[in-house]
């Protein structure tokens, strides 16, 4: 293999040819090394960890916000993430100061 070759990425259809491959063995993992398989809700608490690239300025512009609500990046992105996908199904988020406006226009319960 040439060097050339070393770095040429595969086409799809070499992919495709290696996973369709029948030497491909995966179950000779032994069974105190496999992966654990999760309940549900452990699960959900799994963090997974993305790479995004961001232009200098919006990145600048995400850490000022963080910084000003007190909370750290990460929280901030998951939290916007949550308000768009709500969004997408349909869901109608509201922002905290909406929450607070209505909980304050609830009349005070009375006690006999």
């Amino acid at each position: 293999m040439t060097k050339q070759q070393h770095y040429l990425a595969p086409t799809p259809e070499q992919v495709d040819a290696l996973m369709d491959a029948t030497d491909l063995i995966w179950d000779d993992v032994p069974e105190d090394e496999a992966p654990p398989v999760l309940t549900e809700d452990e699960a959900s608490k799994v963090m997974v960890v993305r790479s995004v690239r961001l232009p200098v300025d919006l990145d600048k512009r995400i850490n000022a916000e963080a910084d000003a609500r007190g909370v750290t990046r990460s929280d901030l992105l998951r939290d916007w993430a949550s308000i768009q996908l709500a969004e997408l199904s349909e869901d109608q988020p509201i922002s905290r100061a909406d929450a607070l406006r209505a909980l304050a226009s609830i009349p005070p319960r009375r006690t006999a």
